[in-house]
């Protein structure tokens, strides 16, 4: 299996038969690409599904493949349905583009471009699940008789096209593999829509279970630079100073001045989260229990949910990852929210960064022990 960086596929898989080969029985030229996924298949797929310009996106050079705009970082449940023929826009407006051929919910997805005489080309993704939980992503391109690109004749397309789609392929599967990785169903079902997210990550040479036990006991104040940001808050709004001797840890910190527990997974994830008015100088954090805060929609709140999880990285180890999300109740509070973000999300970011490295140092350390 390659590495998570590498788009090479192996020589086993370029040699095997994958879905939709059989659609050209003689191909002029094949092209193939695979990566490794730190999720399991049935997260990749919602990927794949709702591919193509003015869906999610093609999750490539954006600039090139979908007039500029940002291919989407989250599940649209509104592109989640497929039926055979249906279309794949190739760019922005387009009326033609990729037919979907054929597809199997969650293991292979073949879209391809038709011509008059039958399919021009055809593009496989095919997903396989790995027992250390990951999965392997398989792409081939495959060109029939008649395949043209832009209209250059094929002794020239021949050099040209490997590049281009190598180019345009790695980039995309860089991007699903980013987006799959990333995402966290217990805070999308949650907080599925939300006006803000900030996530970060490290590797940790520790299982997960020891990775996220470092995060929740992971001590914030011993930061002289974090102490220094919630001093820089109070001064700013003229707060008044927190006099309350707060316990060591950081769930137990967070938990003490009002957030709450939603949901958790043991060994591998926990998500807090508190209904607030963080523009306010003295600010309280409401807990509520996980049906009332998704529930929640009083005027002029903001509701924060945040995770500490730990994925396994394949190798022993773990991908140590903490994701904040903010959703605003109503258009005024949003627009209280997004100024105070503007002048403290700094400081809210350096934190979030200046606590993963005694995380990464604390797991380490546990797991030599």
């Amino acid at each position: 299996m390659g590495t998570r960086a590498s788009v090479r596929a192996s020589a086993g898989e370029e040699a095997r038969r994958l879905p939709g080969d059989e659609l050209i029985a003689a191909p002029i030229a094949a092209l193939n690409h695979a990566i490794t996924i730190r999720a399991a298949p049935a997260d990749v797929w919602p990927w794949l599904a709702q591919m193509g310009a003015g869906r999610a996106g093609w999750y490539s050079y954006d600039r090139i493949d979908n007039g500029g705009r940002p291919s989407a970082d989250r599940i649209l449940p509104e592109f989640q349905h497929l039926a055979p023929g249906m279309l794949f826009p190739a760019l922005p407006g387009a009326t033609d583009g990729f037919t979907l051929a054929s597809f199997d919910e969650p293991r292979s997805l073949v879209i391809g471009w038709k011509g008059a005489s039958g399919w021009l080309m055809t593009w496989a993704f095919v997903l396989e699940p790995s027992p250390d939980g990951l999965t392997r992503l398989i792409v081939r391109a495959r060109g029939g008789r008649g395949y043209s690109f832009q209209g250059l004749p094929w002794g020239i397309a021949r050099h040209v096209v490997p590049l281009v789609h190598h180019v345009m392929q790695r980039k995309q599967l860089q991007g699903i593999a980013r987006r799959a990785e990333a995402r966290d169903a217990l805070l999308d079902a949650l907080m599925p829509r939300f006006d803000i997210v900030e996530r970060h990550s490290i590797r940790v040479a520790a299982p997960p279970s020891m990775t996220l036990a470092a995060a929740r006991e992971a001590d914030l104040m011993a930061s002289p630079v974090i102490r220094a940001i919630f001093r820089a808050r109070e001064i700013v709004l003229g707060s008044r100073p927190d006099r309350v001797v707060r316990p060591r840890g950081l769930l137990a910190l967070t938990t003490s001045i009002g957030w709450r527990v939603l949901t958790e997974v043991p060994d591998r994830e926990v998500v807090v989260g508190a209904v607030t008015q963080p523009w306010l100088a003295d600010v309280v954090f409401r807990p509520l229990a996980a049906p009332e805060f998704t529930a929640f929609a009083e005027p002029d709140h903001v509701k924060i949910a945040w995770t500490l999880r730990a994925d396994p990285d394949g190798a022993g180890g773990s991908v140590m990852r903490t994701e904040t999300r903010v959703a605003a109740t109503d258009a005024a509070a949003r627009t209280k929210f997004l100024r105070y973000w503007r002048r403290f999300s700094p400081g809210i970011v350096l934190i979030r960064w200046l606590m993963l490295g005694p995380i990464r140092r604390d797991a380490e350390r546990r797991a030599s022990g």
